[in-house]
Order: structure tokens, then C-alpha cells, then sequence
């Protein structure tokens, strides 16, 4: 009864929390909201100009998502079809910020809900580049190793976002990599406490008429 019991139950675990890298197909579909153009400056280097927006993708033919880029010295096309990127879990990805994967997901956590138009959505990507690049003990758009500037509204709330992280994680961050054009991420939500007792109800309703199937058939 009891392996009857934790294979589908397992099943829907590995599901769920798959941390195996997948490939992907991603079609990128434009900005969500819009964007806005800022300066980049990398440990010193000349600024850089580009557009920081989150990006529309259908992901797989069938999931459609907001991603942010993570890389700033790769380019994408937005209304281009990928069939090269591989699916990983944040943990597994290589930032140059050992603590990125931790702390982009506090953003998710704390700021996701709030990016509505270009503003919101050039703030949140800068604030993952930012938590992607900067090596420093702090975070600050204005100082450090990544140093950003143009939209004043977006660098306020971008640095807003960054000094109130909080320690409250509740996405699953994921990466989808590449090797020649811009690695993207995404928060796929956790599911909450009473949805991952409904997973558990249904996985135990299934056992029990599997097993009155199995007295039936006897």
C-alpha cells in the first residue's frame, strides 16, 4: 500500500521540482510593457547604451512567460525563434553573483507583482542585472562592479526594489541558457502550502481507488 502510494506521489515531486536541464524552444514576442533605454559601465568599461524591458516569450509552444535577460554583451532578436536554449534550474546557472539565484528571487518575491508598464519593467530588468553582476557586499545601481543610469524613474525603483529584498523566497527561478544569445530568466511561482496539500489529497484519492480496483479484480 505504502509504494502504492509514494510512486505517483514522487511522480508529481519530480514534476514539479524538476532541477534537470531541458532544452527549449523560446519565441520571443517583443517587450511586455514596453522599455527604456539606459547606459551600462561593467568593472569600468566604456558605458554602453540598450533597451531594458522584460520580454513576452512562448516558451515550448505552449507556456507563455515574462523573461529578463541576464546577459548585457549578448543580443537577442525579439521577434525571433530559438530552438538552442537549454532550461535550468537558477541554482544551477552561473552568474557572476554567487548570491544571484537567492537574491533574484527575492526580487521575484518582493517586486514581481509591481512591474506594469516600460518604467516597472526597465526597474526590474535593471535590478536583475544588477543581482546577476554585482559582486559587491551591496547593491546599488549608481556603484560597484555593474553601474547603471538613464530613466530616473526606473533607476529609483530599481534601487527601491534592491535595498528591500526582504528573505521571503517563493519562486522557483529558472534559466534558460544559451550559448550565443542572451541567457533569460523566470520565476515559476511555488505552489502555496494549501495547493501542495491538494497535490498530496489527490495523489492519496488515487491510491485508494487504485486499491479498491485491485480488491475488485481479486
Amino acid at each position: 500500500m505504502t509504494r502504492q502510494f509514494i510512486k505517483p506521489l514522487l511522480t508529481a515531486c519530480l514534476a514539479l521540482c524538476a532541477a534537470h536541464a531541458q532544452a527549449s524552444v523560446v519565441q520571443f514576442q517583443g517587450f511586455a510593457h514596453g522599455s527604456e533605454y539606459v547606459e551600462f559601465s561593467l568593472s569600468s568599461s566604456a558605458y554602453q547604451g540598450t533597451q531594458a524591458g522584460g520580454f513576452n516569450v512562448l516558451l515550448n509552444g505552449s507556456m507563455n512567460i515574462a523573461t529578463y535577460c541576464v546577459d548585457l554583451l549578448q543580443h537577442i532578436n525579439l521577434s525571433g525563434s530559438y530552438n538552442d536554449f537549454t532550461q535550468v534550474n537558477g541554482s544551477a546557472h552561473l552568474f557572476a553573483n554567487s548570491r544571484a539565484n537567492d537574491d533574484i528571487n527575492r526580487l521575484f518575491t518582493s517586486a514581481g507583482e509591481l512591474v506594469h508598464d516600460a518604467t516597472t519593467e526597465a526597474a526590474f530588468q535593471l535590478a536583475v542585472w544588477e543581482l546577476a553582476y554585482e559582486t559587491d557586499t551591496d547593491y546599488s545601481l549608481n556603484d560597484g562592479i555593474a553601474k547603471f543610469h538613464g530613466s530616473i524613474g526606473a533607476v529609483g525603483f530599481a534601487n527601491d526594489w534592491l535595498s528591500h529584498l526582504g528573505s521571503k523566497t517563493s519562486v522557483n527561478l529558472q534559466v534558460l541558457e544559451s550559448r550565443t544569445f542572451q541567457d533569460q530568466v523566470f520565476a515559476n511561482r511555488v505552489p502555496e502550502p494549501s495547493s501542495a496539500a491538494l497535490i498530496v489529497a489527490a495523489m492519496m484519492g488515487l491510491g485508494a481507488v487504485q486499491r479498491r480496483r485491485k480488491r475488485a479484480a481479486d
